[in-house]
């Protein structure tokens, strides 16, 4: 994962010691996250390990909370960067939907004890570091908005409501492949890419056949539940 320096709203008002304490807080967190869990770390050991003053932490990072919005935030920059070059490559929705998945999944495997601890809380969408959370909102609209970057220039053409609600549903998708590979103990995570390639080539079929008149009933079904779920 590549990192920036800081999140945009301090940009150009942190000075460079600033910036390399905010970021000295930011990797100690996350090391003792990993390595003690994200409950037992507390704003007080992360600002003794890093060797920083405890008021000095919560200049930066009013709690532990602020922290893995920052690292969404490392994450997603990350992510949309690397889906946009690897666009250049190929115009198939399907290699590059699958590269966004993959690429995700790759980025978070050294922090993976620390995801899994995460995803306990994803359920709640009043927990702010759920992906379903208000706080979380802009990064999740971020993480639909390169779904949707990647199909718009694609070869896969659609008509149609599926056409908007389509990266939304697959950003979904990819979530639940998160899921997975949270508890796949296999090498090098080879049973959540076998579920991957599996479960893609079936959602795309999918994809497929909504093209085709007879099959534009069932869809509409699919899109007015979906919108009955999400309260619109």
């Amino acid at each position: 994962m590549k990192k920036k320096d800081i999140l945009p709203e301090t940009q150009g008002k942190d000075t460079e010691k600033s910036k390399k304490t905010k970021e000295l807080i930011y990797n100690t967190a996350i090391s003792l996250f990993q390595k003690d869990g994200y409950e037992k770390a507390t704003m007080r050991s992360i600002s003794s390990h890093a060797g920083v003053s405890l008021g000095s932490a919560y200049y930066y990072f009013q709690s532990k909370e602020d922290i893995v919005l920052q690292f969404y935030y490392f994450s997603q920059e990350d992510a949309k960067i690397q889906s946009e070059e690897f666009n250049k490559s190929t115009n198939d929705f399907k290699k590059r939907f699958k590269n966004i998945i993959l690429y995700k999944i790759d980025s978070f495997a050294k922090y993976k004890n620390f995801v899994s601890v995460l995803a306990k809380n994803a359920g709640d969408p009043n927990h702010s570091i759920s992906p379903f959370s208000g706080e979380t909102k802009h990064i999740r609209e971020d993480a639909i908005q390169i779904i949707r970057e990647a199909l718009e220039s694609s070869n896969l053409k659609l008509k149609g409501e599926i056409v908007s609600l389509l990266p939304e549903l697959l950003w979904l998708y990819q979530l639940g492949i998160v899921y997975f590979w949270i508890s796949d103990s296999s090498k090098s995570s080879q049973r959540t890419k076998l579920i991957v390639d599996e479960s893609l080539d079936m959602v795309f079929k999918l994809i497929q056949i909504s093209k085709f008149p007879f099959f534009k009933t069932v869809i509409g079904s699919i899109l007015r539940l979906y919108r009955l779920v999400k309260g619109n």
